[in-house]
């Protein structure tokens, strides 16, 4: 039963990166007339297609293992530690060469999500098989099954919460608002700053909007050459809108 649901789990994983992959090529693609924004959301959709296909798949996982902890099987354990071993070698070597890209980006974050739960999933396989070769406690087989579906949600949820909150235009976690406001406000001949809407295409791609009142008198060009400047310099945006207001 560890072992289907390791599979399950990287047959998913297999579905998923497929996924990822080809929203990361899509994501590329320049903006057109049906798309002004571009593809970019495509890889926000492909991580919340994986968040929710993990979640799937763990249910049917769950469903299974309780009857199996009721009615333990035999199970081969020396074979289960040996295709947990090479899952495991497979998972590590998937996981090194995804990591440094993940922190950046949200759609190879649910990609190196999927095979970390799946390497964890192959170790716990490993020490239940050793404690069945060991005691013949075939119900340690549901128990790493079980396991496995704790880790697999603890993983996923927080790739969920990220999509959903992007796909709801979210102000990117990095960002404070009203620290922008305060700052577009100190600028020179500035009356007020309102209608501000800060928001994420996908993780990496932030997008700003908002209005400025100047004073009367004011040259209208230097105020937003001057918003625009302090916002590419110190916080990094550089896809900003600004309407600037009599």
């Amino acid at each position: 039963m560890a072992l289907i649901s390791d599979a399950m789990h990287m047959a998913v994983d297999m579905i998923s990166l497929g996924m990822a992959l080809f929203a990361a090529a899509v994501s590329q693609r320049p903006p057109d007339a049906k798309r002004t924004f571009g593809y970019k959301r495509l890889e926000v959709l492909a991580a919340l297609g994986n968040g929710v296909g993990l979640w799937v798949a763990t249910g049917i996982i769950l469903h299974e293992a309780y009857f199996r902890f009721g009615f333990p099987m035999p199970v081969a354990a020396p074979q289960m530690i040996a295709i947990a071993c090479v899952g495991l070698a497979c998972n590590v070597l998937s996981g090194y060469i995804l990591y440094s890209s993940s922190r950046m980006n949200i759609n190879l974050r649910g990609a190196f999500l999927h095979v970390a739960t799946d390497a964890l999933g192959s170790v716990i396989v490993i020490i239940s098989g050793a404690v069945i070769l060991k005691t013949r406690w075939y119900q340690a087989d549901a128990v790493a099954s079980a396991c496995i579906c704790v880790g697999i949600i603890l993983t996923s949820f927080w790739l969920l919460r990220d999509s959903i909150h992007i796909l709801l235009e979210g102000t990117p976690p990095h960002l404070d608002l009203e620290e922008i406001r305060g700052c577009l406000a100190q600028l020179p001949g500035v009356k007020e700053v309102h209608d501000l809407h800060l928001w994420s295409l996908t993780q990496g791609s932030e997008t700003m909007s908002g209005h400025l009142v100047v004073e009367p008198g004011q040259d209208s060009a230097s105020v937003l050459k001057a918003g625009t400047a302090l916002l590419k310099e110190k916080f990094n945006l550089s896809h900003v809108t600004l309407q600037i207001e009599t």
